[in-house]
């Protein structure tokens, strides 16, 4: 069993799901894990019990990269602590704020599509998507273009991800500073990234506010009047920057291929799109209007949730679903199983975003679906990330029709996220001559 999970552990890990059912006890070497498939069993962990569960050990391989930040710390006061301070820099006004941003960069990005829709020349949207998102990111958290302007940034985070994917994937490891070369490397990669991040830190202490969200946790305060050291500014920023730029990339690369597989959800699509806005360049006060935009987002996050797995660790005895959970064992909630499951999904495998209408999504299991986690730890960022795909995909959909390369192959692969092993390769063709390709 083994080295089919080290092999192909997003398939391994379904037929085990399929076979065996909502709860499967898994031996890997000295690691005792519980596959968890069921959304009683997620709420459990996540929700009802979530103060006898820490972060699983994986989540401390990503501390080489990102440090002690909300991802990474099992220091619960601190978290809360941490995440006091950083809520109010993810309001709707602070939204509203980051919006022009989002625009902006789409633009850009639709311009070069344009470009090759011209010349005839396919495109892989998740390279697209992933440089558009690294670039926006920058400017929401920095307001700088870090695909453009800091490229060691995206080399910093594949240097240091390639260095935590193998630790995780390895049956035997060396302590975590041993001084190997890839050790050596990753350390210095991370302290280019850490330097970057600590100048713009005493740029925005100096007093000077460029509407980013740096500037709003650098101001933030708590009930005390106390704010973040520059340490702990230093890590919340790189963890921002990492899930900030990953996840939404990926689903908006996802949602592409699904509604090329689905051209009538994409004529849907196009038809709200056509309605709510027309010809011009979105609002933000469009966003609540594009209800099936929204839903389409939902139905790819369902099929290929950007963080795939959610771990924990109990730190007592637990009980779920009537099974006994040993102290220090790895708890595994299969999010992707879970968003499969066929007492709550009916045709499960199919692409739907129908199912989420007002009416069909009535009474549904809250963790029937939690692509951005659940309980106290949900993701912070949600609500920008949802912002930032609806913009995006509503501009590409106003744009361009999307038919997949046939011979490109497109295979899921579980690393951090879950995303296309090689890419999706599509060819585009205009949908109108608008204002909003005009930018």
């Amino acid at each position: 069993m083994t080295p089919d999970l080290t092999r192909d552990a997003l398939g391994a890990m379904s037929r085990i799901s399929q076979t065996h059912g909502d709860m499967v006890r898994v031996k890997i070497g000295p690691m005792l894990v519980y596959l968890l498939n069921h959304p009683d069993y997620a709420k459990h962990v996540l929700q009802d019990n979530h103060t006898n569960y820490r972060k699983s050990s994986i989540y401390h391989e990503f501390s080489v990269l990102l440090g002690n930040g909300q991802l990474t710390t099992n220091d619960m006061e601190y978290w809360r602590s941490q995440r006091k301070l950083i809520h109010p820099a993810f309001s709707r006004s602070h939204l509203e704020r980051y919006f022009s941003k989002v625009a902006e960069s789409s633009s850009a990005m639709l311009a070069r599509w344009e470009a090759a829709a011209s010349a005839g020349r396919p495109l892989d949207v998740y390279s697209e998507f992933m440089r558009l998102m690294l670039g926006l990111t920058g400017k929401i958290l920095f307001s700088i273009d870090l695909a453009e302007e800091a490229p060691q940034v995206s080399e910093a985070m594949r240097v240091a991800f390639d260095f935590i994917m193998t630790r995780v994937n390895a049956p035997i490891k060396l302590p975590r500073d041993f001084p190997t070369p890839a050790r050596r490397r990753v350390a210095r990669h991370v302290d280019v990234l850490n330097d970057i991040v600590r100048r713009l830190i005493e740029e925005r202490r100096e007093g000077e506010d460029r509407g980013d969200l740096l500037t709003a946790l650098v101001r933030a305060r708590d009930e005390a009047g106390k704010g973040m050291s520059d340490e702990h500014l230093r890590d919340e920023i790189k963890t921002l920057l990492v899930a900030g730029h990953e996840s939404p990339a990926n689903v908006l690369s996802w949602a592409c291929y699904l509604l090329a597989l689905n051209p009538d959800k994409e004529e849907r699509l196009a038809a709200e799109v056509t309605q709510v806005v027309g010809d011009r360049p979105p609002t933000f006060a469009d966003l609540p209007r594009l209800r099936y935009c929204q839903m389409v987002l939902e139905e790819t996050m369902r099929l290929y949730p950007p963080a795939w797995v959610v771990e924990r660790t109990p730190i007592q005895d637990d009980v779920i679903g009537g099974y006994h959970i040993e102290a220090g064992a790895r708890v595994t909630m299969f999010m992707y199983q879970i968003h499969r499951h066929r007492d709550f999904w009916e045709d499960a495998e199919r692409f739907e975003p129908e199912r989420f209408s007002e009416a069909r999504s009535a009474g549904r299991h809250r963790f029937a679906l939690f692509p951005f986690s659940g309980g106290p730890r949900i993701c912070l960022g949600k609500d920008l990330s949802m912002v930032e795909m609806l913009m995006c995909l509503t501009m590409v959909i106003q744009r361009f029709r999307l038919r997949l390369e046939p011979s490109h192959p497109v295979v899921p692969l579980p690393s951090v996220n879950l995303r296309p092993r090689d890419g999706i390769v599509f060819h585009l063709s205009p949908r109108r001559n608008s204002v909003a390709a005009a930018g």
